[in-house]
């Protein structure tokens, strides 16, 4: 089957049966793109999501071991990802605060791409942003330069991993990614419909959010401004991403 291009406004998505979303934090998805998980999931998408770290570093003086955390946060993003219609979670548990997009990652990354075998994959910018610092965590970019390696070429090529053909985990071709928080996005997803869904999966990170209404605010300002940018009507919300082809 001929695939279409998953890029302008609200794209075509007939040719998307599966999706992964693949992370450094909880909550990177519920601020990034929960919104357009709510649309694809809406649209009939299997959506999954792969946290590669489960936050343990994100609390300041809370009290809590580092097990403890990880297990609060893990807790809040299953809540989370329920709000917008998404049941399964690959929790990779690597050391929060200390991501490096090394072989070991990739593989993680690529077994998860080859057991969910997904049509698209959103995952966060490996290129450092300096007008959106906080996009830019190292985390961040290592887990979007180690997932793009696990996209091309290490899941489609049979020789990357050979081990993993033991578990049988087969090659994988993944012909569409999505980057959150790009420079240049080209790809707008309408999510006024679902934006309160979004703030509820947002809200499910007790742990992060203190005060919700300058969050619910911030997430007005971000989307209401990506919408403009996409070319919508005024009062409407958006996320945007980059597309990338990968055939």
């Amino acid at each position: 089957m001929e695939e279409k291009s998953l890029n302008g406004v609200n794209p075509n998505i007939e040719n998307i049966k599966k999706a992964l979303v693949v992370v450094a934090h909880p909550d990177d998805i519920d601020f990034g793109c929960a919104g357009t998980v709510a649309w694809l999931t809406d649209s009939g998408v299997n959506v999954s999501y792969c946290l590669v770290t489960s936050g343990d570093a994100g609390g300041d003086n809370d009290g809590l071991t580092t097990q403890q955390r990880a297990g609060q946060r893990e807790l809040e993003q299953t809540n989370a990802a329920k709000v917008v219609g998404v049941e399964k979670i690959h929790f990779l548990k690597q050391p929060d605060g200390r991501i490096e997009s090394d072989l070991e990652l990739r593989e993680k990354i690529t077994r998860v791409i080859r057991n969910e075998k997904p049509d698209l994959v959103i995952t966060q910018s490996p290129q450092r942003r300096y007008d959106r610092i906080y996009a830019s965590h190292p985390d961040h970019l290592a887990t979007g330069e180690a997932t793009f390696c696990a996209v091309y070429p290490d899941s489609r090529n049979p020789n990357a991993y050979p081990h993993l053909l033991d578990e049988n985990c087969m090659p994988h071709n993944v012909p569409n990614v999505w980057i959150m928080a790009d420079e240049h996005p080209d790809t707008f997803i309408d999510i006024t419909e679902v934006f309160e869904r979004k703030l509820d999966a947002l809200f499910s990170h007790e742990s992060q959010i203190s005060n919700q209404e300058a969050v619910r605010e911030m997430m007005k300002e971000w989307t209401g401004g990506m919408a403009k940018m996409g070319g919508l009507k005024k009062d409407r919300y958006a996320e945007g991403f980059r597309f990338v082809n990968t055939i």
